[in-house]
């Protein structure tokens, strides 16, 4: 009888014998492959590649460019750079301090919506109280009293403040005031320092 034969007859038997609920095949019966067969390859079989076969490229390949191969930029392109200017990689650039009021503003950059967007926004919306802060801006600068405008300037920046949930910065107001197109409020009033 083959080997394979046999384990497929061995196999059955301990199914039939797992179905039938026996919790071990009977005594005499052998588990597995008889003793006369060896597990895996023959002694005889080396593994991995021949004794011959070298591993990664040959000795005669050299790494990297060939020798007459210069890195860099040619000497002419170099010639023309002013003596003031480093060569290599730029310094780490550091976050600007643009990135850092955009994080600040939150939802408070939706001063950059359009006109329209302005125009037609939801009052309860990031937009229409930027919307409405715009337009009580607007009106307290036309003010001619220098302590009402003040006042109304304050006025608008709380209300912004209050319906945004986002505490006005000096830095946050005064450029929600450039992207709006607003000139002429102090940008003390009405902001946490």
């Amino acid at each position: 009888m083959n080997t394979c034969k046999l384990l497929t007859t061995l196999s059955a038997s301990l199914l039939f014998f797992a179905e039938a609920g026996y919790a071990a095949p009977p005594a005499g019966l052998t588990v597995g492959p008889p003793a006369s067969v060896t597990m895996g390859p023959p002694a005889s079989v080396t593994m991995g590649p021949p004794a011959s076969v070298t591993m990664g490229p040959p000795a005669s390949v050299t790494m990297g460019p060939p020798a007459n191969v210069t890195m860099g930029p040619p000497a002419a392109a170099l010639a023309r750079i002013p003596a003031n200017v480093s060569l290599g990689q730029p310094p780490a650039v550091p976050r600007s301090a643009s990135a850092n009021v955009a994080s600040e503003l939150g939802k408070l950059n939706a001063a950059r919506a359009s006109t329209v967007a302005l125009n037609k926004a939801a009052p309860n919306s990031a937009v229409g109280a930027i919307a409405n802060y715009k337009s009580q801006l607007t009106a307290a600068l036309a003010l001619t009293d220098p302590a009402a405008q003040a006042e109304a300037i304050t006025a608008a920046r709380q209300q912004l403040a209050l319906s945004t949930n986002k505490d006005l910065t000096l830095t946050a107001v005064t450029r929600i005031d450039g992207i709006l197109g607003i000139n002429g409020a102090s940008p003390t009033l009405g902001t946490t320092q």
